[in-house]
């Protein structure tokens, strides 16, 4: 199985460390992602970091004493994750080229499985399914996935939010988005856009249920927060607003505000 090339070639161009570590919202995903980490996985034990990417969260998985394999589709994630595994040897973590429908990895063999991003640039649900299934294989029974998605409304909240309203196109952009899920015209499309699906929160409880998973729960990872215009002065001494975002991240009338969600579920 091959990835879009419409996805390949957003990450050769694009910083995906940028994504997680710019002041302000990178610093709210990053923190968020990795409370939920400290929450919901166990201990210890085998980690698939599935797209991982350059290696954000492999590394500090890692670094907290977790086996780690990460596995990406891209190249340069490759070779950057790979790269940044070597420059921590008190807690290295392996690094292989793959994808999320044909895992390098054996049956029943990780406690954990992340999906961080492939099923949002798997846009068929066909797809999406197979990788949870795929996922579902190499876990052993009771593992538990974490899978993150973005939330349909996002694209729209973002817009309002840097003052884009005003462009006579966006709200062709909306409706298709906001009908069928989709972050770009499929007709116009180019390589390097950012070629995504956009969940509803309970598409993807309904994923994952149809994937064989039990004990699903939704949580929000930016919550209402990354909507803040003060955002980056606040994340300077973040311990009350994170507190706060934790506090509403499972109530699902406010799970759409959210721009990114995790789902976490357990394989029977």
């Amino acid at each position: 199985m091959e990835i879009d090339s419409r996805v390949t070639a957003r990450y050769e161009l694009v910083d995906e460390d940028d994504r997680l570590w710019r002041p302000g919202l990178g610093d709210l995903v990053r923190l968020r992602t990795w409370d939920i980490f400290a929450r919901f996985l166990p201990g210890h034990g085998r980690v698939v970091d599935v797209g991982g990417g350059p290696g954000t969260h492999a590394a500090h998985l890692a670094g907290r004493g977790y086996d780690v394999l990460l596995v990406d589709p891209v190249a340069r994630h490759v070779e950057r994750a790979r790269s940044r595994s070597r420059s921590q040897p008190h807690a290295p973590f392996r690094v292989e080229l793959g994808e999320a429908r044909r895992l390098p990895v054996a049956d029943k063999t990780a406690d954990v499985v992340l999906l961080m991003g492939p099923l949002y640039h798997l846009v068929q649900r066909d797809d999406r399914v197979a990788a949870l299934r795929e996922a579902a294989r190499v876990l052993r029974p009771g593992g538990e996935v974490l899978v993150e998605v973005i939330a349909r409304h996002a694209w729209v909240l973002d817009a309002a939010k840097k003052g884009l309203l005003g462009s006579g196109e966006i709200w062709d952009d909306f409706d298709r988005n906001l009908r069928v899920g989709l972050s770009q015209d499929p007709a116009q499309s180019a390589a390097g856009g950012f070629w995504a699906y956009f969940h509803r929160p309970e598409e993807l409880r309904a994923e994952l249920d149809l994937a064989g998973y039990r004990d699903i729960r939704l949580v929000a990872v930016e919550g209402f927060a990354w909507l803040l215009g003060d955002l980056e002065q606040r994340m300077a001494d973040p311990g009350d607003l994170l507190r706060a975002v934790r506090l509403t991240e499972t109530e699902p009338s406010m799970l759409g505000t959210s721009a990114h969600v995790i789902g976490v579920a357990r394989k029977p």
